[in-house]
């Protein structure tokens, strides 16, 4: 049976990707899980590997091309298998292109329709599917049957009851008000009834988009948001002569959004100045936090990066954000064009670049860290996970090597090769060891 190869979906946002190169020609053999051809999304360019084993038989999506996500970029055919044109334009065009694989013959289809009701009004339905909508909290009322006669079947409840898991997962956004009426962005996702919550805060000048690799790997399982601090992103960004910037401010805004969504008490990821903040709420309100995952964090040393200083003193241009995300990245295939264009944009927005500014003066001088939380690790009652990257020019990695041995045992990775943004270089690493780590959690 020949594949389908989709275009793949990184992360809860992700609608489509530009495929940028291809590791193989048609008539060229394939090996499952070898990289297939690379793709690049708003945030990163990453290789697409075989789904499975066989001859590349067709190349659907050229070099430049940009694809929806699960839409199809190629065919491979199975070893000894012989695909006519002819076979190759059904597949394409069937409605199982969008499983990844396809099955030549034609298969029949039942159409969906009101249920039927008896003379009382109640709906026609199995007991199978009556009993089955009681244990899933399914109204029979809102299942459209595809049984004989308009009788609702135990496949349409169970569908009626994933389109409403996955409708409650579903990622949504969020405008939460805070005392002084400015209004701070969140995308939330994930089951409702987790758990397990997790907050994500990016780094300075940045935004929640900077965790679009990686909250796909986190939404099934958990309850999340991602949150763009004030003065960025999608936040409010009021006049910095009134606003308070400080990382206490941060962190006060923060609590307040925690508590708005109903997040309490969270695992708080933060990257860089996010981190900071996460360290500030959690010794300020240890009530609102759960644990702290630290990713290259700020406030955990004195150095902080001169040429980080020189990008967001200057005026914004397009020249100072790529040379901001060459500072950022150690591989230079993340340094998109789209992300330029997109850092620039950021810093345009009306309140940005005052409040970036702003933000940057109260936690950083020319002398290092204003913030520095070594001496306070010790008063945190949650459990810490600090990953890094190794070459990392922003915050030395040394910091996190400071900050382990001032918590005694927690949970230190390191990934190798890495820059100061894992969570987009290294997006499955990052994923995993914070899994592995929540995994490891004791119970609440």
């Amino acid at each position: 049976m020949p594949t389908i190869v989709t275009m793949p979906k990184w992360g809860l946002t992700m609608t489509s990707g530009t495929v940028t190169g291809w590791s193989r020609q048609e008539g060229d053999p394939v090996t499952e899980g070898a990289p297939l051809l690379t793709v690049e999304t708003e945030k990163a360019v990453d290789d697409v590997e075989a789904p499975a084993s066989g001859i590349l038989r067709k190349i659907v999506a050229e070099i430049g091309s940009e694809v929806p996500v699960t839409g199809p970029v190629a065919v491979i055919a199975a070893p000894g298998e012989d695909l006519s044109d002819e076979q190759l334009a059904v597949l394409l065009a069937s409605s199982s292109v969008a499983t990844g694989k396809a099955d030549l013959a034609p298969r029949a289809s039942r159409e969906s329709q009101v249920a039927a009701r008896d003379a009382s009004g109640r709906v026609h339905a199995s007991p199978a599917a009556r009993k089955l909508a009681g244990e899933l909290g399914v109204d029979l009322a809102s299942v459209e049957a595809t049984g004989p006669g308009g009788r609702i079947t135990s496949e349409d409840v169970e569908r009626t009851a994933a389109a409403a898991t996955a409708a409650s997962m579903a990622p949504r956004t969020e405008m939460i008000e805070l005392e002084n009426g400015n209004k701070v962005f969140a995308l939330v996702a994930g089951p409702e009834d987790a758990t397990q919550k997790l907050v994500f805060l990016h780094g300075l000048g940045g935004s929640q988009s900077t965790w679009a690799n990686v909250l796909g790997g986190f939404a099934e399982n958990y309850r999340i948001a991602a949150i763009d601090l004030p003065g960025h992103g999608a936040s409010d960004k009021p006049d910095v002569e009134t606003a308070d910037y400080s990382l206490t401010g941060l962190a006060n805004a923060l609590g307040t959004v925690i508590e708005a969504l109903d997040m309490a008490p969270a695992i708080v990821v933060g990257h860089s100045l996010g981190g900071a903040t996460a360290l500030q709420l959690a010794l300020d309100r240890p009530k609102l936090v759960r644990g702290l995952v630290l990713v290259d964090s700020a406030g955990l040393g004195r150095e902080i990066s001169s040429d980080l200083l020189d990008r967001i003193e200057s005026e914004p241009s397009r020249e100072e954000a790529r040379l901001l995300l060459e500072l950022f990245f150690q591989d230079g295939r993340f340094i998109l064009e789209r992300g330029v264009d997109e850092m620039y944009s950021a810093r345009l927005a009306p309140g940005a670049d005052a409040a970036v500014k702003a933000v940057a003066a109260s936690a950083f001088t020319r002398q290092g860290q204003q913030t520095v939380f070594i001496d306070r690790l010790g008063d945190l009652e949650v459990p810490v996970l600090i990953a890094w990257g190794e070459l990392d020019r922003v915050i030395p990695a040394r910091h996190a090597l400071a900050a382990a041995e001032a918590l005694g045992a927690p949970w230190l990775e390191i990934f190798e090769g890495v820059g100061h943004v894992p969570q987009v270089e290294n997006a499955p690493a990052l994923i995993s060891v914070v899994n592995r780590w929540l995994s490891a959690l004791p119970s609440s």
